[in-house]
């Protein structure tokens, strides 16, 4: 709760800067990402993470991306509103990116542990130009 509400408070002043509620991901964190590079295009791994610049994909939850926060290069912690089993609810995350853009570390999914992810397609830091349309949960219509 102490993260929610300080990420919280870091973002009041950019947003009354910024003048938007639309918070965007920056390129070089955009892109799907798997547990080991032999698992992208899998749909077994269950560490597959999807990021576009106003959306997130967890395996089995996703939802609108509703606050950014960008520290130097390579740290970017995230406010979502996501949705996964019939609930909704606010999730934070922060993510340290590889000085190769290869490598995204997830710092906040299980506390005190460290999980990486690989990038998965072949062009690092860029963005398609088609927006981001997650994948239904399986199960579901």
């Amino acid at each position: 709760m102490k993260t929610v509400l300080f990420i919280v408070a870091l973002l009041m002043p950019i947003s009354a800067i910024a003048g938007s509620d639309v918070a965007l991901v920056p390129d070089r964190f955009t892109g799907q990402w798997a547990g080991s590079p032999d698992s992208c295009g899998s749909d077994t791994d269950d560490m597959i993470l999807r990021i576009s610049p106003d959306y997130i994909a967890y395996w089995e939850s996703d939802g609108p991306i509703k606050a950014v926060v960008v520290r130097g290069e390579n740290e970017i912690a995230l406010i979502s509103e996501v949705s996964g089993e019939g609930e909704t609810w606010l999730s934070t995350a922060k993510f340290t990116l590889s000085q190769d853009g290869r490598q995204l570390i997830d710092n906040t999914s299980v506390p005190g542990k460290e999980f990486v992810r690989h990038k998965c397609s072949g062009a690092v830091g860029t963005r398609s130009n088609s927006s981001f349309k997650p994948n239904p949960l399986r199960g579901s219509a």
